[in-house]
């Protein structure tokens, strides 16, 4: 027996194929639609700079749905990865957004991919005084005369000039903000987040007491990529706590528009460390530029007094000798250059031990102003072992030598 179902089924398809059969005209089967017109190379270049403007102007006005509307849909991993960048530029406090093409070359005819370098300059307000530049290669390709993004970046001119890309370029990112504190962490680090905010803060407070002219102003990276922290540390990855780094305000410039940390997570993630660790980093940003032309000793070293600073003299002379005895050391000597990161443990300790000496017999002043003593040499750079002792002749009546030796006798005789 068959249901009504089916034959209702089968009487439509019936009267479908009746239909068919008598339909008859005399019009002639419609014609396929004309391919879309090949856009001239002019044109080309005019829709690719129009995709900037929107570009930009999506960014500023927060458009997510317009920001990617620029992107060939076709390119499924760059949507992807470049709808992870806006969302995570969306949950940072920027301003200054602009992208500028820099290259309005007209490509040849039968060209379908166009490359236009482009700036794209931004500053995390309140948290940086200046803004910060960096160089893009866009690449856009055109198919049936649409226009379409296909790539940001270019790999090869990325390994040439050295782009080390920021955590929101990398992956998502979750941002924590606390007064004049901006820290970024990701999915494996962000457990430790609240830690981390409330030791941030607190080191805050130890640096401000100690060097001044900072306006406590930082930026901080805690994310689980280690790829930008061995690129910049000057010593193994293990051995490294943290690394404080100045950004250019745009490539192979001399303007610094920020000084920026970035720390070990295995490191810092140790809470007894990281009582150590962060405070240490931040006297690196506090400092800027201040340090630059010193010897690695003293720029280390006095991020290390700092460090300890919130322990009583008698603690950090406590702490100094205890180094000194258990890393045997009979000969000090203090250590220049990048040979300080070669046996960074010992160079470290002496190096803690002479700032911390000068800080408490002089006054801590006397680490800054020995800074601006070196600075104001800077034109002699790099400074021979023999400009560094007159200046520390100059200033303080010591040799590095002797300093050496008599903060290891002062750290030596505590009771």
């Amino acid at each position: 027996m068959r249901s009504g179902v089916g034959s209702r089924v089968v009487a439509a398809l019936l009267a479908a194929v009746c239909c068919g059969a008598c339909t008859w005209t005399d019009e002639p089967p419609p014609t396929s639609t004309e391919p879309a017109q090949h856009l001239s190379a002019s044109q080309f270049r005019d829709a690719a700079v129009d995709l900037i403007e929107q570009r930009e102007a999506a960014l500023r006005e927060d458009d997510r749905d317009a920001f990617l509307a620029t992107i060939d849909d076709d390119e499924l991993q760059f949507v992807a990865t470049q709808s992870r960048w806006f969302d995570n530029l969306s949950a940072m406090p920027v301003s200054d957004l602009r992208i500028e093409p820099l290259d309005r070359a007209t490509p040849d005819a039968d060209e379908d991919e166009l490359h236009i370098p482009v700036d794209f300059t931004m500053r995390l307000d309140g948290f940086e005084e200046r803004s910060v530049t960096q160089r893009l290669l866009y690449t856009f390709r055109q198919v049936d005369g649409e226009v379409g993004l296909v790539n940001d970046r270019n790999s090869e001119r990325d390994r040439r000039t050295g782009w080390l890309p920021d955590p929101w370029d990398v992956g998502d990112v979750e941002v924590r903000e606390s007064g004049s504190i901006l820290a970024f962490f990701d999915e494996d680090t962000a457990p430790y987040a609240d830690a981390v905010m409330k030791d941030l803060k607190s080191s805050q407070e130890t640096v401000l007491a100690a060097v001044p002219g900072w306006s406590g102003q930082l930026v901080a990276y805690d994310i689980s990529d280690f790829a930008g922290l061995e690129k910049r540390t000057p010593m193994k990855l293990w051995e490294t706590g943290g690394v404080a780094y100045p950004v250019p305000v745009r490539p192979g410039s001399d303007e610094v528009a920020a000084v920026r940390f970035i720390v070990n997570p295995d490191v810092v993630h140790n809470s007894l460390q990281r009582e150590f660790l962060l405070p240490h980093e931040l006297t690196h940003v506090a400092l800027g530029s201040r340090d630059d032309a010193s010897p690695r000793w003293l720029t280390e070293g006095a991020a290390e007094y700092v460090s300890r600073s919130e322990y009583s003299v008698e603690q950090q002379r406590r702490m100094a000798g205890f180094a000194m005895t258990y890393l045997g050391v009979t000969a000090p000597v203090l250590v220049n250059g990048s040979d300080f990161y070669a046996n960074p443990n010992t160079n470290y300790e002496v190096a803690a031990a002479a700032c911390t000496y000068l800080a408490v017999t002089r006054g801590e002043d006397v680490l800054w102003d020995l800074m601006d003593a070196f600075t104001a040499e800077a034109d002699q750079m790099p400074m021979s072992a023999a400009q560094i002792d007159a200046i520390l002749e100059r200033e303080i009546a010591l040799d590095s030598l002797t300093l050496a030796r008599e903060s290891v006798a002062w750290a030596a005789a505590v009771g």
